[in-house]
């Protein structure tokens, strides 16, 4: 009930068919990657891997995904994001059905790899698609709605998820010590990345602009002599101060910082609640569950914090509260003390994702928005793929309080970066070009 009435004030059936079509694309293939999330390094420890190979199998996808990412953008950008959006289902129930059906090294990072394939696709596609279908007005509520999606079924999925190795050992008759019960989970799963298809196979091809009228918002009549002064003096008003191409850097740097960080932490907080704090699959499926709960009504927050703070003045603080409480995690490795702390880098987290995706959209015009966010997530995913493989080795010679100390400065370093580069109110495209 609580759930439903947070999503009803998005007034989630004013948005057009193609944006609704994507929304359900998003909850089927969150699905999938939840369960994934939550289970498969689990799976892995139960095959007697550790946390170096779990940093290598961790680190192909965001590898994958930052090498393809800027090829990505520019063929979408000419043959449509729909095509790529679709084939991120198929290719990511491969690589996840590969994960559970082999256990030998190779094709387990063949696999992940392929996955990481998948997930170019949807991070490269889904912000310009929402973008391109979404009217301008509403473009900051459907990147929130999709940051919502993601948190509400992960939410649901964590906390369902923690318990199914369980009932599947139950029903086999095997212990959840074993890997069998997990992999029959992760099955699941797989299914749901499938499934998530069908509805992006109902989407039309046309963008908003090609077949939404515009808003019924009355704008003053303007003479001929008064519209050509409003067209000479609103460019000069809008215009970047600053060259795409220094632009593009610094959303690669700011992206890529931010990307070491998560690599060298999120595919671990499972590991470290199991291997370091002795948790069990069902209890860190509820710790999983209360770190979205606790995040859902600061993605419903994200879009007015923008509005009324400015996109900088919303990330920038919530880096600095992730940042610091991985700190804290790895300072102090305790569980009554891991568990909020782990709250508040989600909740960090779930303000900073919508609002960076959208400023991506602000900073430069509509011509540039597969090319940035191409390099955004190019940056943030090959930084991802080098935290994933050097945490696994510095968890196993140094321990968690090193990688999360190292974590704690590049979340830091990444607000940083943007609140210098771009100061605490960006610059906007003119409107024109928006």
């Amino acid at each position: 009930m609580l759930i439903g009435h947070a999503l009803s004030r998005f007034r989630l059936r004013e948005f057009n068919r193609n944006v609704r079509l994507f929304f359900a694309f998003g909850t089927s293939i969150n699905a999938g990657m939840a369960l994934f999330s939550l289970l498969y390094n689990l799976y892995l420890l139960r095959l007697s891997y550790q946390e170096d190979f779990i940093g290598q199998v961790a680190s192909m996808a965001p590898l994958a995904t930052g090498l393809l990412a800027l090829p990505t953008g520019i063929l979408s950008d000419r043959f449509g994001r729909r095509p790529f959006l679709i084939a991120s289902g198929l290719l990511l129930a491969i690589s996840q059905l590969g994960l559970c059906l082999t256990t030998s090294p190779g094709s387990l990072l063949a696999f992940s790899f392929v996955g990481g394939v998948a997930m170019a696709f949807v991070w490269v596609n889904h912000v310009p698609f929402l973008s391109d279908n979404a009217h301008p007005a509403r473009r900051a509520e459907a990147l929130a709605i999709w940051s919502a999606l993601q948190i509400v079924v992960r939410m649901l999925l964590s906390l369902i998820g923690g318990f199914m190795p369980g009932v599947m050992g139950y029903f086999l008759g095997l212990s959840t010590e074993v890997p069998e019960p997990f992999r029959y989970a992760l099955f699941f799963g797989a299914a749901c990345s499938l499934v998530a298809v069908v509805p992006l196979l109902y989407a039309s091809g046309q963008t908003r602009r090609e077949r939404e009228p515009a808003p019924t918002q009355r704008r003053p009549k303007l003479d001929s002599s008064a519209n050509l002064t409003e067209a000479r003096k609103s460019p000069s008003e809008d215009e970047p101060t600053t060259s795409p191409w220094r632009v593009f850097a610094a959303i690669t740097a700011l992206s890529g910082t931010r990307g070491f960080s998560m690599g060298l932490t999120y595919p671990f907080f499972n590991v470290f609640f199991e291997a370091e704090l002795g948790v069990g699959p069902a209890a860190i499926g509820a710790i999983f569950f209360l770190s979205q709960l606790a995040g859902l009504p600061a993605t419903f927050a994200a879009p007015t914090l923008v509005r009324r703070f400015g996109p900088t003045l919303t990330i920038l603080p919530s880096r600095i509260m992730g940042g610091s409480a991985l700190g804290i995690m790895g300072a102090f490795i305790s569980l009554p003390l891991a568990i909020p702390m782990f709250l508040l880098v989600r909740i960090g987290e779930v303000i900073d994702n919508p609002s960076d995706q959208h400023f991506s959209t602000q900073v430069l015009p509509r011509r540039f928005w597969a090319r940035i966010q191409g390099l955004r997530v190019c940056g943030f995913q090959l930084l991802n793929f080098l935290g994933s493989l050097i945490g696994g080795m510095l968890i196993l010679d140094y321990g968690y309080g090193a990688v999360f100390g190292l974590a704690c400065a590049s979340r830091i370093a990444s607000g940083l970066i943007m609140a210098a580069f771009f100061g605490l109110r960006p610059a906007r495209p003119p409107a024109s070009e928006r």
